[in-house]
């Protein structure tokens, strides 16, 4: 498995639902599965870790549950981010893209909405704060040593949260809506790369911005690997 899959609940599951017994957390990942989500993405609607979706979705298909909902060459294709069949062996996902220039006619606003690419439609899933059960704390942000902070190391770091590139793109995506699109044109960063991203971010106002909108997101704070060394 690996995110992109489509599963829909079966006949069988319909008739045995009423007996079917399970916790309220796996419920909610069993009923994300309509037909119409990845794997990827009802897991995130169900709060679940992709690693802890995996093994739950192969009871779910074992028990007859679910199924895998067979889907066209176009649905797949958009799906894995790619515009013809010869882009389908390309490793590396399309940048999550936050400024297109050339494309505004007045200087971008605080709460402007960044472009998304295609590889997961971001509007079927809930867009909202992973929640701690240690209550509305935050952990400290990770502060500003006068040292550059690798943009790729950031992006690894968020992606290793979920460990999978599909899932860890929409968790990028989510950080990245925090931060004020003012200080990424500053520093002339348009898009964010999931693999080999070479920017180096130099402003303390973005850095702590960055730093913040991962720990709002993900209740988490940067390690200190994300700065160059010195």
């Amino acid at each position: 498995m690996i995110g992109t899959e489509i599963y829909k609940r079966t006949p069988a599951y319909e008739r045995e639902a009423r007996d079917i017994r399970l916790h309220a957390p796996h419920w909610k990942l069993l009923l994300a599965f309509d037909g119409q989500r990845t794997l990827s993405e009802a897991a995130l609607s169900a709060e679940a870790s992709f690693a802890e979706a995996v093994p739950l979705t192969e009871k779910f298909l074992r028990q007859g549950w679910i199924e895998e909902q067979p889907i066209t060459l176009d649905q797949y294709l958009k799906r894995v981010g790619a515009r013809d069949i010869s882009a389908t062996g390309a490793a590396v996902p399309p940048a999550t893209v936050l400024h297109q220039p050339g494309k505004e006619t007045s200087a971008p606003s605080p709460t402007a909405s960044p472009h998304v690419p295609p590889p997961l439609p971001v509007a079927s899933v809930p867009a909202k704060p992973v929640e701690s059960s240690a209550g509305p704390e935050k952990a400290p942000a990770a502060k500003s040593s006068g040292r550059p902070m690798r943009l790729s190391a950031v992006v690894d770091f968020i992606t290793s949260l979920v460990g999978n590139i599909s899932l860890g793109q929409l968790l990028v995506y989510r950080v990245f809506l925090r931060v004020p699109p003012e200080l990424l044109l500053a520093e002339d960063i348009a898009s964010v790369h999931l693999a080999n991203d070479t920017s180096l971010i130099q402003g303390e106002k973005l850095q702590k911005a960055i730093a913040d909108a991962v720990n709002a997101v993900t209740k988490r704070s940067l390690p200190d690997s994300v700065f160059a060394p010195a």
